[in-house]
């Protein structure tokens, strides 16, 4: 198994089946089988494959229209495993040296640096719009898990909570500033948690399977940040009940308890988009979504852990795809 996502992407106006089959064309699997297998396994426990795979085929397709060599941007690149893996395998059709990784950390850049040589690597933070306007414009942009933590930073210490309308504000801004380096014509691909459909505040109940994970469990709910997580014993404390909105967020962080990156997962949201606002925000600003799909990353890693009451409740789907098109006509 590749993966643990339950959605393959769809075309706009698609309806995913009940089944969740992706829809990955066969030519894409064969040329990915060897490549991931190889070079990309490590990832795929961030759930990140969906966004690999779909740049990948846009990359491809992109480039033949253009002819040419194609820009590539990554932004909260992190370690530069998603672009430089990407430009490894498209060498032909990318210009490698005029792509760009962009990231606050400069040990991570320190990283990116010693793996992937023949790319650019900027330090800085891609909300600066200083920042974005020296690097151009670009075919391609990737934005893979970096958008919550731009929601995450509109923390408020006052309340103790993340201010969710001006984080709201905060990542539509920095949408906006990002939209100057994507070329007309271009792409943004976005990948990143989602805030779960229907009401939020419907109640959820979960057994835990485990001393160990009722133990993380109380650890979360202790240690992470950006929302008060609230919830009630049933019964007995291996059954609790809280909000589905609370749930994805226990289930979409706490699989990093007790682990290095904990220290720096548990003070970020995955969640402050529902679908519709996604959709809303790249609207207003201009793009044109091409294809989008949601996922239930961590379904299958929580099945051994916990179980949802009533049994016939499914994990919420928590991530979100979206590839976004800036038309040709649209002025800078």
């Amino acid at each position: 198994m590749k993966g643990s996502y339950s959605s393959g992407l769809k075309k706009e106006g698609q309806k995913i089946d009940e089944a969740h089959t992706p829809i990955i064309a066969q030519e894409l699997e064969d040329f990915w089988e060897f490549y991931w297998e190889t070079r990309l396994r490590p990832i795929e426990n961030l759930g990140k494959r969906a966004a690999i795979l779909a740049a990948s085929r846009l990359i491809r397709k992109h480039a033949q229209a253009q002819q040419r060599p194609l820009r590539v941007l990554e932004l909260g690149c992190g370690e530069g495993q998603i672009i430089g893996s990407l430009l490894d395998a498209h060498f032909q059709v990318c210009d490698i040296r005029s792509s760009v990784g962009v990231d606050h950390d400069p040990r991570s850049l320190m990283r990116c640096r010693q793996n992937y040589p023949g790319m650019g690597w900027v330090e800085g933070d891609f909300t600066e719009l200083a920042v974005l306007e020296e690097l151009g414009k670009f075919d391609l942009v990737l934005l893979v898990n970096a958008l919550h933590e731009v929601f995450s930073a509109g923390y408020s210490p006052e309340t103790g909570e993340i201010d969710v309308p001006l984080a709201k504000q905060r990542v539509e801004q920095a949408l906006l500033g990002i939209k100057t380096c994507v070329s007309p014509g271009g792409y943004l691909v976005v990948f990143d948690g989602l805030e779960p459909s229907g009401d939020p505040s419907q109640k959820v109940q979960i057994q835990f399977l485990s001393d160990q994970a009722r133990e993380e469990f109380e650890l979360f709910v202790r240690q992470y940040h950006p929302f008060r997580i609230r919830y009630r014993e049933v019964d007995t404390a291996w059954t609790v009940e809280m909000s589905r909105r609370d749930f994805t967020r226990y289930i979409t962080k706490s699989i990093f308890v007790r682990k290095v990156l904990w220290e720096k997962e548990r003070f970020e949201s995955y969640q402050y988009y529902s679908e519709a606002e996604f959709r809303e925000v790249l609207g207003r600003l201009g793009f044109e979504i091409s294809e989008a799909a949601t996922f239930t990353v961590n379904g299958e890693k929580w099945r051994d852990r916990i179980k949802i009451q009533p049994s016939e409740d499914e994990f919420p789907i928590e991530h979100i795809l979206i590839l976004a098109y800036r038309p040709l006509n649209e002025s800078s």
